[in-house]
């Protein structure tokens, strides 16, 4: 069973590279547009980040670029047990909202 609750760097990473292949610049700037710009990744830590999902079998990198693409940049694909841990952090946080939704309305008797 996969990790549940993911560093929010590492969930918004794998969201990115759950759709394609995506070299770093491309998942930092997805990162910022996924999470409403309340992540931004700065290279110490996308990278970082990247090592520690690569480590746990999470992400891959491919040597397959793209043909206009330059052969400097480094891609990264998200593995089966990738998709596994962002399928059951999403599982998570749904169950989470939905909890927090279920008690953020007003309590009997609380001053408006």
């Amino acid at each position: 069973m996969p990790d549940a609750a993911l560093k929010p760097a590492h969930f918004y990473i794998l969201l990115a590279l759950s759709r394609d292949d995506r070299h770093g610049l491309a998942i930092a700037r997805d990162v910022q547009a996924l999470s409403d710009g309340r992540i931004r990744l700065w290279p110490a830590t996308l990278y970082g980040s990247l090592e520690d999902l690569r480590g746990r079998r999470w992400i891959q990198e491919v040597s397959d670029h793209p043909a206009d693409e330059s052969e400097r940049k480094r891609y990264y694909r998200l593995t089966r047990a990738g998709r596994q841990a962002l399928e059951a952090e999403a599982e998570h946080m749904s169950r989470v909202a939905r909890l927090a939704r279920s008690r953020v309305g007003p309590r009997t008797g609380e001053a408006g």
